[in-house]
């Protein structure tokens, strides 16, 4: 880390807030490792289990599987340093039922605890459309907005990023929700963090990854070890925009889980 660039700058308490456990690896891993490693304090609160993240019909949706699902998330981050983990226990590709106030009383109890000088989560687009990410990404800004401090953060791309892996994602299929708008992404300029990490560092990353065996290592298998462990090795923040802000909608839902933060 050069600590000469702003957009390196480590906050002391860091809240990230993600809907499936492997979302805080891919775009949060190095951040939290480097805060780990300087004693500072992180906090992951994680919306599902992510249950349903298997093509395995014996497997999908199953409690064994949601337990394997978070046993990977706390491995991966216990390779990071992190141990503060919070599960909301919604069940996964279901969030968009969960009533919308209910989430946010959750999500909020946790940054009045906290009190995080940063909080990340997903940008209104949930960087791959999933509906479970976008719900997140709403339940997050509202919560902050109410009883957060600090700043505000959502994983992002930049243009740059986009360009130099467009062949690999048309091949993967990693971003068909936007059709040919493509994926959400800003230039150099609007970025408040960036994160370029290290081989070291990357090397990390990519064991935290692997904690997530379920879901990364057949993707790597797929695209090829050099390139997946370079993916995603600078991880990017942007501030929300005020018309996020204040166009964050709270619909009506009508069917209502009950909601369990489980450290």
């Amino acid at each position: 880390m050069n600590a000469s660039n702003p957009l390196d700058t480590l906050p002391q308490r860091l809240v990230g807030v993600w809907a499936h456990p492997d979302d805080e690896a891919y775009l949060s891993a190095g951040l939290m490792a480097r805060m780990a490693d300087a004693g500072r304090s992180v906090t992951v609160v994680t919306a599902t289990r992510g249950e349903k993240g298997t093509d395995d019909p014996a497997h999908h949706g199953s409690a064994a599987f949601a337990a394997r699902r978070e046993d990977e998330l706390r491995a991966s981050l216990a390779e990071l340093g992190v141990t503060d983990v919070r599960l909301l226990g919604l069940g996964d590709g279901n969030c968009d039922l969960v009533p919308d106030t209910d989430a946010v009383a959750s999500i909020g109890a946790v940054l009045a605890q906290v009190r995080p000088d940063v909080v990340v989560t997903f940008g209104p687009d949930g960087i791959t459309g999933h509906p479970d990410h976008r719900a997140v990404s709403r339940w997050t800004t509202e919560a902050w907005r109410r009883h957060g401090s600090g700043d505000l953060r959502y994983a992002t791309m930049t243009h740059g990023y986009i360009a130099q892996h467009a062949e690999l994602h048309t091949r993967l299929g990693a971003f068909d929700e936007f059709g040919l708008d493509g994926p959400a992404s800003v230039g150099d300029d609007e970025l408040v963090a960036a994160y370029d990490l290290s081989d070291a560092e990357l090397d990390r990353k990519r064991r935290a990854l692997a904690a997530h065996a379920s879901q990364t290592e057949p993707l790597a298998a797929l695209m090829g070890e050099d390139t997946y462990r370079t993916w995603w090795r600078t991880e990017w923040f942007r501030r929300p925009s005020a018309a996020e802000l204040v166009s964050c909608p709270m619909p009506l839902r009508i069917v209502a889980p009950e909601l369990a933060v489980a450290a």
